[in-house]
């Protein structure tokens, strides 16, 4: 079951906020659980012990072969 956030906002805050919901057609209470979805996320540590950092890289057999697709994305070999 969700949860119900309230908060108390400066007049001004608000009709700012209510102004930039509205030019991204959204409402107030739809902008302000993606402002607090987009806070959180963006306060997450990494969890470094996640399986994708641990990934060994991929030999794919060719030590030449970011400089091969560079040459078929761009016509020449990219300077290192």
């Amino acid at each position: 079951m969700g949860k119900i956030v309230q908060t108390l906002l400066e007049e001004s805050e608000y009709q700012h906020f209510r102004k930039i919901a509205k030019e991204k057609g959204l409402k107030v209470k739809e902008a302000a659980r993606s402002a607090i979805v987009y806070w959180t996320r963006e306060l997450t540590l990494l969890d470094l012990n996640d399986r994708f950092f641990k990934l060994k890289p991929a030999d794919l057999g060719d030590p030449e072969l970011s400089s091969k697709v560079d040459e078929i994305l761009y016509g020449r070999r990219m300077r290192r």
